[in-house]
């Protein structure tokens, strides 16, 4: 082989690589869920603490009486639920993942496979 025929030949290898990669993009991209599923649980758990104290305030206003433990311990767990998530939500924020599994810092710049020539 010469030269040019192998220069053709790690092209033609290289090309195929990229579009594969671009393909698996294309596929995992396709098969994300929607980032919007922590968004709604904390519209849900605010919505929730909403109607829970508008109904506590009106059973107040007909009995005179309050189920404190009941509300103690509503709000507790709409708090620990917010807490976890924000929790979650901090941890993917300051550890990025790179799409083969590795750790990624957010300000380090991600790496391609491929040599610069220049």
């Amino acid at each position: 082989m010469n030269r040019e025929t192998k220069r053709r030949l790690q092209a033609k290898i290289r090309h195929e690589r990229k579009l594969r990669r671009i393909q698996l993009k294309k596929a995992k991209a396709k098969n994300k869920v929607s980032g919007q599923f922590m968004n709604r649980v904390v519209i849900c758990d605010i919505l929730a603490a909403l109607i829970f104290t508008v109904v506590m305030i009106v059973l107040f206003a007909k009995t005179g009486s309050e189920p404190s433990t009941l509300i103690e311990n509503v709000f507790r767990f709409l708090s620990v639920e917010g807490g976890a998530m924000a929790l979650i939500k901090s941890v993917k924020t300051v550890k990025g993942t790179k799409s083969n599994g590795e750790i990624q810092h957010n300000d380090e710049p991600e790496q391609d496979d491929e040599e610069v020539q220049g």
